[in-house]
């Protein structure tokens, strides 16, 4: 476990939530950048692809940020290992304490943290299935296909 700050990721395709676990987590992509050697500009190298993932008390609605914008993480950073067809595949995993829009990324939405809740969402935390929510778990995946 690590204390992590991401000054600036791109949001990527989620499609995990649902009605039973809506807003609990959204992917991102860190670019990685190399100038070029003549000095025109920079090039991509690389992408660090993480899973942002926030617990229903943090007040946090990441339904809010959709794909291609740019948004600064404050959390911890662990690293989940799962099993699939017998081969082990390792997701970092941020638990977010604060997700907002990157500088110039202030949309109508505007950026939300952990201390600022949403104006709609509800003063009283949903009441949970009898089962638990399985999907606020670290390391409870269901999907069978790899990330």
């Amino acid at each position: 476990m690590a204390i992590i700050e991401i000054k600036s990721a791109f949001v990527e395709d989620w499609n995990k939530n649902s009605p039973e676990h809506p807003s609990w987590g959204m992917k991102t992509a860190e670019p990685h950048s190399k100038k070029r050697e003549d000095g025109s500009g920079y090039d991509t190298i690389g992408r660090t692809f993480r899973t942002v993932k926030v617990s229903r008390d943090a007040g946090i609605d990441l339904t809010q940020f959709t794909k291609g914008q740019r948004v600064q993480v404050s959390g911890r950073e662990v690293t989940e290992t799962r099993e699939h067809e017998g081969k082990k595949y390792y997701d970092l995993v941020v638990w977010a304490d604060r997700v907002e829009l990157a500088e110039g990324q202030q949309g109508a939405g505007g950026a939300r943290g952990a201390s600022t809740a949403p104006e709609w969402a509800p003063s009283t935390p949903a009441a949970e299935s009898a089962s638990g929510d399985v999907w606020n778990t670290p390391g409870s995946y269901t999907d069978e296909t790899p990330f």
